[in-house]
């Protein structure tokens, strides 16, 4: 992690570990102060705030998560600015996310994963997607459903 000096941009750069994202590199994300202030006033849930959380929950937690074989995927990929301008990137992602799972279940590999978290930004508003790739079932945690809202995430999950 590295932080620009005060007087530039008040700029942290995290890194984003491929297997955390199901990613075939590693990648970066910035937050700044105001990222966080927005956050604390509750006025805005950025999606580099949301990647900085789950790396502090995975990092805090690892072995909880590894028993319970819960994998998060790639807020940034699922967003719907990303759906909209590219509906088969995030299609892509999560066939090849999914098809890496059975192939470890196809070569007896016990570590498969049972639930995967899929948070989905829409227009400053945030969803849970929660994927039981072993049941084919998704459930959707939303806040404040808004039947109005039209949901590009269901489009491209339910397949």
């Amino acid at each position: 992690m590295t932080s620009a000096p005060d007087d530039i941009y008040d700029t942290t750069t995290i890194p984003l570990a491929a297997s955390v994202w199901h990613s075939d590199f590693d990648q970066e994300t910035y937050i700044t102060a105001s990222d966080i202030g927005e956050f604390l006033r509750g006025a805005c849930l950025n999606i580099s705030a949301i990647q900085v959380y789950i790396l502090c929950l995975l990092h805090d937690h690892a072995k909880s998560f590894e028993m319970s074989r819960i994998s998060f995927i790639c807020p940034e990929i699922m967003s719907s600015t990303r759906i909209k301008a590219d509906p088969g990137a995030p299609t892509m992602y999560l066939k090849n996310i999914f098809q890496a799972e059975i192939e470890k279940e196809k070569m007896g590999n016990p570590n498969l994963t049972n639930w995967f978290l899929i948070p989905y930004n829409q227009e400053n508003h945030w969803n849970l997607y929660v994927m039981d790739l072993r049941r084919g079932y998704v459930y959707i945690f939303d806040p404040a459903r808004d039947p109005r809202r039209t949901d590009y995430a269901w489009g491209i999950l339910s397949l």
